[in-house]
């Protein structure tokens, strides 16, 4: 009986932890975000420390052809709440970043 107790307490604190699958908002595009006005200026700020993509450990997203070609990696992580490493991004600055990928990566 009280491994019963044991698997069901388990089972409820793993069901109420925070899924990295489940998307934490969601994200209407209404303007298409430029990536040398908005974009890389939010890579910069959030992902070019040290043991991210600082361009050492992680290629630097401050790159356009860098950022393009992992933009499907990108998109997933920032929806996901994965991106940045160890912290949070805006809800405007995820917008930006997911609309300029939708919008099909375009170096403007």
């Amino acid at each position: 009986m009280k491994n019963i107790y044991l698997l069901l307490l388990a089972c409820f604190i793993y069901g109420c932890k925070k899924s990295a699958d489940t998307p934490t908002n969601n994200i209407v595009c209404n303007t298409s975000p430029s990536y040398s006005g908005q974009v890389k200026a939010i890579f910069i700020s959030n992902c070019a420390a040290s043991g991210c993509h600082d361009g050492v450990n992680y290629a630097s997203l401050a790159e356009y052809n860098t950022a393009k070609d992992a933009a499907a990696q990108i998109r997933s992580a920032v929806y996901r709440g994965l991106m940045p490493l160890n912290a949070s991004l805006s809800a405007v600055d995820k917008a930006a970043i997911i609309c300029w990928i939708d919008d099909g990566s375009k170096n403007n």
